[in-house]
C-alpha cells in the first residue's frame, strides 16, 4: 500500500465512521486500507484510490456521503453499474440516491433534477457525456455539491486504456465547483493506473496548489485462476466454450468486442441447452434493465456481453469471466476479468485467443484516432456554415466516423477553436476564430500507445512460461509481482475442455444462422429477421447479393430458409399483409414478395409505399449513419387509397445497414397510415456500412 508518510487517524473520526459502518452499512469492521482512505479524503480534501475491482472503492464515497452536508455528485460510466447501486443504496442503506443518464426518458431526468434541487437527494450519478451540455453543467453548479467523485478515473488520462473525451470536461467541472466552494472534496477512483497514468490523474487534479494524495493497494486477485485457450476460429471458440460453461457452476459473464459477437455467442450457447443471452448498448434502456435484473436473480447461466454490461455489473458472486474475443490492452482485460469472484470464493478467467482478433482492436484504435485532416474538415465545416451547428449536422456534413466527430469536437474546445452555446433548447458550436492549427501531440502519443498496449495483450495470450497474473500486475504498477501459483502457466497441467463439438458442424450452424433485428425507433418496430449476416460472406449470401439485380430464379435453399423463419414468425405474430420498401435495384423484389404473400397466406402491397422525394444517394454512397438518415428522412409516402388490413405487418427489404430507410417506412406506417399492430422487419441481408468511408465491411 501506497500512502502518505505520518498520517494519523484522529480517534473522534475513527470512531465516527465505525460507528456509521455498522449501523447505517451492516459492517463489523472496514476492510485493509479503506478506514485510511477515507480518513485521508475528510482531511486532505482530495484523493487517487487504485484498488483492484471488488475491494470495496463505493465505500469511500458512499459513507462519507452520509457525513458531509449537501450533495456527492459520482461522475460514472458505467450505466449498469449505476442501476445496481442507486438501488442498493435506496433499499438497503436507506441513502436517497438517482441518477442522470442518456439511458432515462428526459422526464425522469428533469424529475431526479427537481429532487436534487430539493434537497432530497445525498448521492447523484451523472455519466460522463452528460457534461458535454452546457445546461446540465449549469444545473450541476447550482447544486451544494460538496464531494465529487471520479469513477474510472483513468478514463481523464491519455494514457489510460479507456480514454474518453467526455472525461476532459471533468477536470473543468471540478475548477468550476472548486471555485465556488473552496472546500469541497475530490475522489478519484480506478482499479487500472500504472504509474504513468497515475502521473497523469494526479497532475490533471492538482489544483489550487493541492497536491492529490495515492493509496494503492497490490492489484493481486489471490482467488481468480487464469488461463489461456488458443482457438483456431470463431466455430473452434463456441465449441470450448459451450463445454467450459457446462462444466462451470454458478453464473458468469462472456465479453464479446462486438454486439454481433454477443448475439452469436447467445445463440449458440441456447442451441446448446444453456441459460443465456446477449447484452449491449443497443437495446433500449427496459430491455436493458429487465436482463440486468433477471441475471442478478439467477434467471441466466451466461450472459455475452459487450462491456457496456460487463463493466458495471454488480454482482459479486461470478464465477467465471470468459473472453471471446481479445480485449485492446492488459489493463482493460485485468479490469474486465476482474467482475469474477468479487465475493473472495474461487473464480475463473479464461481467455478464447487467436491472434487475428487483433483486427477487431485494430478496427477500434484506428476509428477513434483523428488525424490532422479530420481536424481540418470539422473546422472547415464549422466555418463555413452561416448558423453555429448542433453535433448531427457537424456529422452529416463532415461524414466522418462518429467517434472521430466526438474526439476532434472535444479537441476543438479543449484547445478553445470551439465553444459550446445554446440557441434556444439546442446545443450549438460557435468558431472562436483562433488563428494557429491545433496541436495533435497527445493524439500522436496516444495512437503509439494504444498499439504497444494491444501487442502486450498479444503478448500474454501467446507467452507460455510467464506467469498471467503476475503479468497484468506488473502491467498495473505491481513491480515486485511474483508468480501466483494458480495460473495455467503455473499449473501447466490445467487443459482446454474435451469432447467439444466438432468445428464443422458448428461452421454449418454459424452460415445457416439467420439474424434478429431490433431496431430501436419511437415508431416502436418490433423485433426482426435477416437471412443473412453479410459479414460471414456465406455461399448462399454471395449468391444472392449477385444476383439481386437480375431477374432470376430464387435458390430454393434460400426459399427454404426463408419458409423456416416465415414459420417462427407465424407463431409469434398473426401476419396480415406483406408491405416492400421501394428499391431501384432489387430487381426480385416483387417475386420475393409475392411468393412471401402466398406461403403466409396474406394479401401483398408492393408499390404501398414509395418516394415522395426519391433521396440524393444510395445509403451505401454515403459517409456515416446521420448522412443516411438524413438521405431518407421524411422522404416517403404511403398511397392511403389501398386499404391495408388490420393486423401485424410484415415489412419487406433486401438488406438494411444503418435501419434507416426501415424506420422511415415505420414513420409512414405509424404516422401517415395508423397502423397500430406490429411492424416486423424481414430482410434478405444485414449488412454493416463502412463509416467515415463509402461501402459495406
Amino acid at each position: 500500500m501506497a500512502f502518505l508518510a505520518g498520517f494519523a487517524i484522529f480517534d473522534p473520526m475513527k470512531n465516527q465512521f465505525e460507528t456509521i459502518l455498522k449501523t447505517r452499512f451492516g459492517f463489523n469492521a472496514f476492510r485493509p486500507g479503506q478506514l485510511e482512505a477515507i480518513c485521508t479524503l475528510m482531511e486532505k480534501e482530495r484523493l487517487l484510490c487504485i484498488q483492484p475491482t471488488g475491494h470495496g472503492k463505493s465505500l469511500l464515497y458512499q459513507l462519507p456521503a452520509v457525513v458531509l452536508d449537501g450533495i456527492t455528485l459520482v461522475i460514472s460510466p458505467l450505466l449498469a453499474l449505476m442501476r445496481d447501486q442507486i438501488m442498493q443504496l435506496r433499499e438497503r442503506f436507506d441513502i436517497a440516491s438517482a441518477s442522470i443518464n442518456s439511458d432515462q426518458a428526459e422526464s425522469d431526468n428533469n424529475a431526479v433534477k427537481q429532487d436534487a434541487k430539493n434537497g432530497r437527494l445525498k448521492i447523484l450519478f451523472v455519466s460522463p457525456e452528460q457534461l458535454d451540455r452546457v445546461a446540465q453543467v449549469e444545473f450541476l453548479l447550482s447544486l451544494p455539491v460538496n464531494l465529487i467523485v471520479i469513477d474510472e478515473a483513468h478514463c481523464i488520462s491519455t494514457w489510460g486504456h479507456d480514454f474518453r473525451p467526455s472525461y476532459r470536461q471533468i477536470i473543468r467541472l471540478v475548477e468550476l465547483l472548486e471555485k465556488k466552494n473552496t472546500s469541497i472534496k475530490v475522489l478519484a477512483l480506478t482499479a487500472t493506473a500504472n504509474a504513468k497514468t497515475q502521473n497523469d490523474i494526479k497532475q490533471q487534479l492538482t489544483t489550487s496548489n493541492r497536491e492529490i494524495p495515492v493509496h494503492r493497494e497490490s492489484m493481486d486477485r489471490p482467488n481468480i485462476q487464469l488461463r489461456v485457450f488458443n482457438a483456431k476460429s470463431v466455430a473452434h471458440k463456441l465449441s470450448e466454450l459451450a463445454k467450459l460453461i457446462k462444466n462451470f457452476k454458478g453464473n458468469g459473464l462472456v465479453y464479446c468486442a462486438t454486439r454481433d459477437n454477443t448475439r452469436l455467442v447467445a445463440d449458440y450457447l441456447k442451441s446448446k441447452k444453456v441459460n443465456a443471452a446477449a447484452y449491449h448498448a443497443g437495446f433500449d434502456s427496459e430491455t436493458k434493465k429487465q436482463l440486468q435484473h433477471e441475471f442478478t436473480l439467477g434467471k441466466y447461466k451466461v450472459i455475452a456481453a459487450t462491456n457496456a454490461l460487463g463493466m458495471g455489473i454488480d454482482k459479486s458472486d461470478l464465477r467465471f469471466i470468459i473472453h471471446f474475443d481479445m480485449p485492446g490492452s492488459i489493463t482493460a482485460y485485468y479490469q474486465e476479468v476482474g467482475r469474477c469472484g468479487r465475493d473472495g470464493l474461487p473464480a475463473s478467467g479464461i481467455l478464447l485467443f487467436n491472434a487475428h482478433d487483433k483486427k477487431i482492436q485494430e478496427h477500434f484504435i484506428s476509428s477513434a484516432q483523428p488525424t490532422a485532416e479530420n481536424f481540418q474538415q470539422i473546422l472547415a465545416v464549422v466555418k463555413k456554415s452561416k448558423v453555429p451547428l448542433k453535433l448531427t449536422d457537424i456529422k452529416r456534413l463532415s461524414g466522418l466516423h462518429p467517434t472521430i466527430v466526438t474526439v476532434v469536437i472535444a479537441e476543438l474546445i479543449d484547445q478553445k477553436y470551439l465553444r459550446k452555446a445554446l440557441q434556444g433548447r439546442s446545443q450549438v458550436y460557435v468558431d472562436t476564430k483562433k488563428p494557429v492549427l491545433p496541436d495533435l501531440t497527445r493524439y500522436k502519443n496516444q495512437y503509439q500507445m494504444r498499439h504497444q498496449e494491444l501487442q502486450a495483450m498479444l503478448n500474454y495470450g501467446e507467452k507460455k512460461n510467464h506467469c498471467r497474473m503476475a503479468i497484468l500486475r506488473i502491467a498495473l504498477g505491481d513491480i515486485n509481482a511474483v508468480a501466483c501459483g494458480r495460473c495455467d502457466v503455473c499449473r501447466p497441467l490445467l487443459s482446454m475442455a474435451k469432447n467439444a463439438e466438432k468445428s464443422g458442424d458448428i461452421e454449418k450452424w454459424v452460415s445457416s444462422r439467420t439474424v434478429k433485428l431490433n431496431l430501436v425507433d419511437k415508431h416502436k418496430i418490433s423485433e426482426g429477421v435477416s437471412i443473412f449476416n453479410a459479414e460471414l460472406r456465406s455461399p448462399l449470401f454471395i449468391q444472392f447479393m449477385r444476383e439481386r439485380s437480375q431477374n432470376l430464379k430464387i435458390n430454393d435453399e434460400l426459399l427454404a430458409l426463408i419458409k423456416k423463419e416465415l414459420i417462427a414468425l407465424t407463431q409469434k405474430n398473426t401476419i396480415a399483409c406483406v408491405i416492400a420498401i421501394p428499391s431501384r435495384t432489387w430487381v426480385q423484389r416483387d417475386y420475393f414478395a409475392q411468393w412471401i404473400a402466398e406461403q403466409l397466406k396474406v394479401p401483398i402491397f408492393a408499390d404501398y409505399l414509395f418516394w415522395r422525394h426519391v433521396p440524393v444517394a444510395r445509403q451505401g454512397e454515403l459517409l456515416n449513419s446521420d448522412q443516411r438518415r438524413y438521405n431518407v428522412d421524411n422522404k416517403m409516402t404511403a398511397r392511403l387509397q389501398e386499404k391495408i388490413p388490420a393486423g401485424a405487418v410484415l415489412l419487406l427489404d433486401d438488406y438494411t445497414g444503418s435501419g434507416a430507410t426501415m424506420k422511415e417506412a415505420a414513420r409512414v406506417l405509424r404516422t401517415i397510415s395508423a397502423v397500430s399492430h406490429n411492424i416486423i422487419p424481414f430482410l434478405m441481408a444485414s449488412v454493416k456500412w463502412r463509416l467515415g468511408r463509402r461501402g459495406m465491411i
